[in-house]
């Protein structure tokens, strides 16, 4: 029960201080822009019924790149403090001192943090699905449902990088640094480093095929995790490796549904690494 105790606190703080508020507000009007942009597109969404899932998957396009922008930087946002923060403030030490184990305090801050995240999304999202009738006049609900769920998974995935990171430094500006240069890391790094790579090895920037172990390495991002597990449970192969990079024979770690298996590993390891960081070190 500890561990429910510090996430029952954490998920409180959110809530006085408004942070759920104005996360919540900020996934909504990202959804409502979407909803008006995808359909001021053209022939997006032309008819009522059976055109209504397709109108959604093409919300659902509209919005996934966006959100694998948007929902790291909150995410992060609400967990790189979790931990370091409470070091530097002190009071991590008046936490421990209550009938709460490092480990309940971790996986606390885990089921807390996130449980703000995963609320701000549902929540933002649904008032988001009110503009998508409104704009559109036809929806899925389960298409729009499944994407809400894997997007709060992939918020869980981030909360856990985070909580990871502050768990191993002392320092929020430490944490900060490490979290945010994640983020930038995988946005821009490694796919330059991807290119040279591939220009070292196969001579050329723009292969007639690109080899296995590129599209291997490409899929291990989180972000690009997240659109293979869009495609899975949408059924959408538009979203996955294989349509990025014109094959039909994809390595097994670049399979769609392989993408739920780098986004289970991006939330453990990291976590992991921090349990037994944070498990050792003097406060």
């Amino acid at each position: 029960m500890s561990t429910v105790t510090v996430a029952k606190k954490e998920f409180e703080d959110a809530v006085r201080s408004r942070k759920l508020m104005a996360m919540t507000a900020v996934f909504a009007l990202f959804t409502l822009g979407g909803a008006y942009a995808a359909a001021r597109l053209g022939e997006f969404f032309a008819e009522i019924g059976e055109e209504g899932a397709q109108g959604t998957l093409d919300l659902v396009f509209a919005l996934q790149t966006p959100a694998s922008f948007l929902v790291p930087i909150i995410a992060l946002m609400v967990s790189y403090k979790a931990i370091c923060g409470e070091r530097e403030s002190g009071s991590l030490k008046f936490l421990l001192g209550l009938p709460h184990t490092r480990n309940d305090v971790m996986f606390g801050k885990v089921l807390g943090r996130s449980a703000v995240v995963a609320a701000s999304i549902l929540i933002g999202f649904a008032i988001g699905l009110g503009g998508l009738v409104a704009f559109v006049g036809a929806v899925s609900i389960a298409d729009y449902l499944l994407f809400t769920l894997v997007t709060m998974l992939f918020g869980f995935v981030y909360v856990c990088l985070g909580i990871g990171i502050s768990s191993m430094t002392r320092s929020t500006t430490r944490a900060a640094v490490g979290a945010f240069g994640l983020i930038l890391f995988f946005w821009i790094v490694w796919s330059i480093l991807l290119q040279v790579l591939l220009y070292v090895v196969e001579d050329t920037l723009i292969p007639e095929q690109y080899p296995d172990w590129y599209i291997g390495l490409a899929s291990i991002s989180p972000d690009a995790a997240y659109g293979s597990a869009l495609g899975v449970v949408l059924d959408e192969s538009a979203l996955t490796m294989a349509n990025a990079y014109g094959v039909e024979d994809l390595p097994l770690v670049a399979e769609p549904w392989f993408g739920f298996v780098w986004l289970a590993l991006w939330a453990v390891v990291p976590l992991g690494l921090g349990l037994w960081r944070f498990g050792s070190v003097d406060l």
